[in-house]
């Protein structure tokens, strides 16, 4: 039986950047020399100048993986130029240049691998592409490519498979345009053109509106032993229009969306996100109700750690380009971790992943290894990032975190300035394991990390936690008389 993969990855279907076709009307233009081009590609894109006897579709992903895919109306049946191009990308944002890097490339002199002296921008909705191909200093008519974005709605739009890590293949995706074509690409670990089942299927496709079935009618292959091409009884459902399921005979593979292009907002960064690291180890970041962020740094085992770890505290603000903007850092203890640094950042946000990129060489360009994944921390019961209401205590900043591996961080920033006098209690974060019981009594375990001094959570002698939707009441008690007496300091805080 033949084996199911759907190749996409980041299937952005095809891209054929052909020598032909121009979207001009025959007049040469210069480069682009805007300072404020949009540079912002992701998505899935196809090309204006494509028909319904050829295929010419990118897609740019967020972790700065491309696929490209073209055929023409002679590479039906055979053409060296037609199939599918997967590869890295990464463009200037200042200037739109774009620099292209292949790990698999079976469409010949064509895609993004040939293109000398390329660029790209978005603009009015248009994906432009441009390629100074003879050379000369200018963009001729036929030297612009122009695309439009496909938008995602149903089961229309690009789709990655879920377990590509637990199969033999690098590439699984698929793709629905909104014209009735798909498109199906794969490419196994080997990453050879001579492996037969690596490449592109492009067809048409129809769903039965009553029943769900996907019937296919596939026009090119080159692919073999995979995709759609098999004669196989499909249906195809959208869950929550975030997910792809395809049963097939006995079979359930499920994708999620990928290319899609998203403007970042300030409420979709807001909360506590996580980076995946040891038990010992603590980076996050959180994006507060007032336009400030907080990001917390504990690397490397407790007797190697160094003075890049603390916390980091300052402005915000989101521009074009899901650019992150750092303003005022108002306190800064983590060495040269952090956001401090005045150079190139941008967010991304897919599902519940969010990817920050770092122009750490300064060159304006976010290379595939600055390039920084965190992942949603949960917001429930108390879990998630909760800050204190102004007014109640004297402190600038006042946060409690927890997270869903029983651990819990308690950041707190002076009003004094400077913050290192030892006249006032040290700003900083202590990070604790901890239990919360039935009734709320709130119990410190073991100390994992603290910047603080000594002034932290442990001198109280019992704290009580009550979580009502997004407010959390924290009661602290100095002695047993005082809890005997319902004498506590209370404090109020938010959820963010």
């Amino acid at each position: 039986m033949k084996s199911f993969k759907l190749t996409l990855l980041a299937i952005t279907t095809a891209l054929f950047l052909q020598g032909c076709g121009d979207d001009n009307d025959g007049s040469s233009t210069s480069k682009s020399d805007q300072s404020d081009i949009d540079t912002n590609i992701v998505g899935f894109w196809s090309a204006d100048s494509s028909n319904d006897n050829s295929l010419s579709a990118i897609s740019f992903m967020s972790d700065g993986t491309y696929v490209q895919v073209q055929v023409n109306n002679e590479s039906l049946v055979d053409d060296p130029e037609g199939g599918l191009e997967w590869g890295t990308y990464e463009i200037n944002s200042e200037t739109g240049e774009l620099t292209t890097t292949q790990l698999f490339d079976e469409n010949g002199n064509m895609g993004l691998s040939d293109a000398p002296n390329l660029t790209a921008r978005v603009s009015d909705g248009k994906l432009i592409l441009q390629v100074d191909e003879n050379e000369n200093g200018s963009i001729d008519s036929d030297e612009q490519y122009n695309f439009s974005e496909i938008q995602p709605d149903g089961i229309v739009g690009a789709w990655s498979f879920d377990d590509v890590d637990d199969t033999d293949d690098e590439l699984i995706g698929v793709a629905f345009l909104d014209d009735s074509q798909y498109v199906h690409v794969q490419v196994n670990s080997d990453l050879s053109v001579d492996n037969d089942e690596n490449g592109l299927e492009w067809g048409t496709y129809a769903i039965n509106p009553t029943t769900n079935q996907l019937t296919t009618n596939p026009t090119f292959d080159s692919n073999a032993g995979t995709g759609l091409s098999e004669q196989s009884t499909r249906y195809a459902r959208v869950t929550d229009d975030e997910k792809l399921i395809l049963d097939v005979d006995d079979d359930s593979f499920s994708f999620s969306r990928t290319a899609v292009k998203g403007t970042v907002d300030e409420q979709m960064l807001s909360g506590l996100w996580r980076m995946d690291l040891g038990d010992e180890e603590l980076v996050t970041l959180s994006f507060l109700d007032d336009g400030t962020y907080v990001q917390t740094q504990v690397t490397g085992t407790t007797s190697s750690r160094d003075s890049d770890n603390g916390i980091e505290w300052g402005e915000y603000s989101l521009k074009a380009n899901n650019e992150l903007e750092i303003g005022d850092v108002v306190f800064d203890n983590n060495g040269s971790a952090g956001l401090s640094g005045d150079v190139l950042r941008t967010v991304q946000i897919t599902n519940d992943i969010l990817t920050l990129g770092v122009d750490e060489d300064d060159d304006k360009v976010i290379e595939s290894n600055e390039l920084y994944t965190l992942s949603k921390a949960k917001s429930e019961n108390e879990l998630g990032i909760w800050k204190a209401r102004a007014g109640q205590i004297n402190d600038e900043l006042v946060l409690f975190g927890f997270l869903d591996n029983q651990t819990f961080f308690h950041i707190e920033v002076d009003q004094e300035l400077p913050y290192e006098y030892s006249t006032v209690p040290l700003s900083g974060m202590d990070w604790n394991t901890y239990t919360l019981g039935n009734n709320g009594l709130f119990t410190l375990g073991q100390s994992l990390y603290s910047s603080t001094g000594g002034d932290d959570l442990s001198f109280f002698y019992q704290m009580n936690i009550k979580v009502v939707d997004d407010t959390l009441t924290f009661k602290a008690y100095s002695d047993q008389t005082s809890v005997n007496n319902d004498d506590g300091e209370t404090v109020v805080f938010d959820r963010q």
